[in-house]
């Protein structure tokens, strides 16, 4: 009798990144941190980037040459911009994939809160992304394709005085990214939300010692580091997706689920 034994040949495949080659990618609040993070991101995975601030220019970063994106200047704390980035965005093409990570965060007691600081943090935060979900969601779906994604905080779900409004704000775009998902999905466009965790050049202002802190009681015992939180959006905008949509993913390293000591 003859035995035959074979030998099992390991044929895993290293996994890849995703691409974007060919697709243009709307990213708002692109001068912040966690915009250029995103926008060096998506350029480096072949994305036509299309970045939006308040700035009147975005300045060249590593890997992010000047000439290699298109930039559109705009005030979103008023209707009137928020609709017109909506129109100059329109007219290059209705993109592949929108990013909506404009966000205002002022640090302000609830009882000191003005009307005017919350007409500006509901307008950055809340009705511009609803806006563009709207009509540049609208587009997509015309088009019957299309990924959303809109970043979120932890904030969401945790009462803090001093940013209760910007609690509330997140709270409520999680709500309407769910609400587009059921809406838009039937047409083939995906929406989805991060919750990302906190960076030490995302919290200008808080001093060094109460960002430790912060950071020891995360339970991988550190704070995000630039790409973490970029890789996972990207991920949620890719055809590795393409089955998920209407949710909230957090990238914090688990600080979501561990109640932080008190600041």
């Amino acid at each position: 009798m003859t035995i035959t034994t074979t030998i099992a040949t390991n044929t895993t495949k290293e996994p890849q990144a995703p691409s974007f080659a060919g697709q243009t990618v709307a990213i708002t609040g692109a001068c912040g941190a966690y915009g250029q993070d995103l926008a060096q991101t998506f350029h480096k995975l072949g994305a036509r980037l299309v970045l939006s601030d308040l700035a009147p220019q975005m300045a060249p970063l590593p890997g992010l040459p000047d000439g290699s994106f298109h930039y559109l200047q705009a005030d979103l704390r008023e209707a009137a911009g928020t609709e017109s980035l909506i129109d100059r965005l329109l007219a290059l093409g209705t993109p592949n994939v929108l990013i909506n990570n404009a966000g205002l965060f002022p640090f302000v007691d609830l009882l000191d809160t003005s009307i005017q600081t919350w007409d500006d943090i509901l307008g950055v935060n809340l009705r511009t992304p609803f806006r563009l979900m709207q009509r540049i969601g609208a587009a997509m779906a015309q088009r019957g394709s299309g990924a959303i994604c809109n970043i979120s905080s932890g904030a969401a779900s945790v009462v803090r005085e001093n940013g209760a409004v910007y609690g509330a704000s997140k709270a409520a775009l999680e709500q309407l990214t769910r609400a587009f998902a059921v809406r838009l999905g039937p047409d083939g466009v995906r929406v989805n939300a991060v919750r990302p965790g906190l960076r030490h050049d995302t919290m200008n202002g808080m001093p060094n010692k109460h960002l430790q802190r912060v950071g020891n009681t995360v339970p991988l015992r550190r704070l995000a580091q630039p790409g973490e939180v970029t890789g996972v959006v990207a991920f949620l905008c890719s055809e590795a997706a393409a089955f998920i949509t209407g949710e909230i993913l957090s990238a914090d390293g688990g600080n979501g689920i561990n109640r932080r000591i008190p600041l």
